[in-house]
C-alpha cells in the first residue's frame, strides 16, 4: 500500500474516516492511516460483549466453542457516539463506512446518530465485510490525510468497492448451521460428504459461490477465482484467517506463488465473522494495487 507522509504543521480540520471492527483491518494499519473503528457487538448468551474490547480472542474462541447462544449484533449506539464526538474538535466532517446493511443494522445505526453530531457525517455502505470493506476504509483514510476532498474520496470508495474481490473458505458448516444460515439438515450432509463451501459477497450478500471435496481444493479454488478476475493486475491481497495464523502463513505463500502481488499481508478476520464460521477459516481480500 502506498505510504502517507504528512507535512509538519499540516492542518487537523480535514475529513476523518471511520469503519466498524467487521473490516478486519490490522490494528497496525489504521493507526498508520488515523482510521477510526467502532467495535461490533457480540451476544453471548444475551450479555453483550464489544469484539475486542470486552473479550480476548482467547476468551472468545473458548466461548465460541462452548456456546450455543452467540450471536453478533451492530455496534452500540455509545460506542459511535464517543468515536463522533471525540471527532468533532478534530475534523470538518467524517466519513463512516459500514459493513453491509444487507447483513447487519450497522449502517442503520450510524445514519441515525449523525444527526446528534454538528458536523457533517456521510455514512457509506461498504456492501460487503472483512476487507472487502476494510480495503476501501483504508483507502478513504489514506486520501484523506492527503487532503482529498469529499467527492474524491467518495469516487475512491466506489471504485475500491467495484475492484475488489473477497473469497472465504469454510471448513465446517457447524457455525453457519448454528447461526441459522444454513440448515442443519444441509450442514449434516455436506458434513458427510466433506463438502467445502467456498463464499464471495454479490450485491452485498455473502452467497456460496463453488464447493470442493477437500479444503486443500477450496483453498486452491479460491487463488484461481482471483486469478480469473486480476489475470494481469499487480494486487495488494490480504488472506484472512480466523485463530489460524500458522495455516495463514501457509496459505500466504501459495498465494505469493500463483498471484500477481504488490503486497501480501496477513489478517484475523475477527469474531463478527468468526461467529458465523467458526474457526479455521481461510480467506483472501484481493484489489489493484494502484487503487490503493
Amino acid at each position: 500500500m502506498k505510504q502517507v507522509y504528512l507535512k509538519v504543521g499540516e492542518s487537523v480540520k480535514r475529513i476523518a474516516i471511520v469503519t466498524d471492527s467487521a473490516a478486519s483491518v490490522p490494528p497496525e494499519l489504521a493507526r498508520e492511516v488515523e482510521l477510526e473503528i467502532v467495535p461490533v457487538g457480540i451476544q453471548i448468551d444475551n450479555q453483550f460483549h464489544r469484539e475486542g474490547l470486552d473479550l480476548s480472542p482467547e476468551e472468545f474462541y473458548a466461548q465460541l466453542e462452548e456456546k450455543e447462544n452467540i450471536t453478533t449484533s451492530q455496534p452500540s449506539p455509545g460506542d459511535f457516539l464517543d468515536i463522533y464526538t471525540r471527532l468533532v474538535d478534530r475534523a470538518k466532517e467524517i466519513i463512516s463506512i459500514h459493513v453491509t446493511s444487507r447483513q447487519s443494522g450497522t449502517v442503520q445505526v450510524a445514519r441515525l446518530l449523525k444527526e446528534h453530531i454538528p458536523i457533517p457525517i456521510t455514512v457509506v455502505d461498504s456492501e460487503s465485510a472483512s476487507m472487502g470493506q476494510g480495503f476501501a476504509a483504508l483507502a478513504a483514510a489514506r486520501a484523506a490525510l492527503l487532503g482529498k476532498g469529499r467527492e474524491e474520496i467518495l469516487e475512491i470508495i466506489e471504485r475500491v468497492k467495484e475492484k475488489t474481490t473477497v473469497f472465504v473458505a469454510v471448513p465446517t458448516l457447524k457455525y453457519l448451521a448454528r447461526s441459522g444460515k444454513v440448515s442443519r439438515v444441509q450442514a449434516m450432509v455436506a458434513s458427510l460428504l466433506t463438502i467445502k463451501p467456498i463464499l464471495g459477497i454479490k450485491d452485498g450478500l455473502v452467497q456460496a459461490v463453488d464447493k470442493k471435496r477437500s479444503y486443500r481444493q477450496a483453498l486452491q479454488r479460491m487463488i484461481a477465482l482471483v486469478e480469473e478476475r486480476f489475470p494481469s493486475e499487480r494486487l495488494t491481497v490480504a488472506v484472512l484467517h480466523s485463530n489460524a495464523r500458522d495455516k495463514a502463513e501457509e496459505f500466504k505463500q501459495r498465494v505469493e506463488e500463483r498471484l500477481r502481488c504488490a503486497q501480501v499481508f496477513i489478517t484475523e478476520m475477527g469474531a463478527s465473522l468468526a461467529v458465523h464460521g467458526g474457526q479455521g477459516m481461510l480467506g483472501i481480500a484481493a484489489c489493484p494495487a494502484d487503487e490503493l
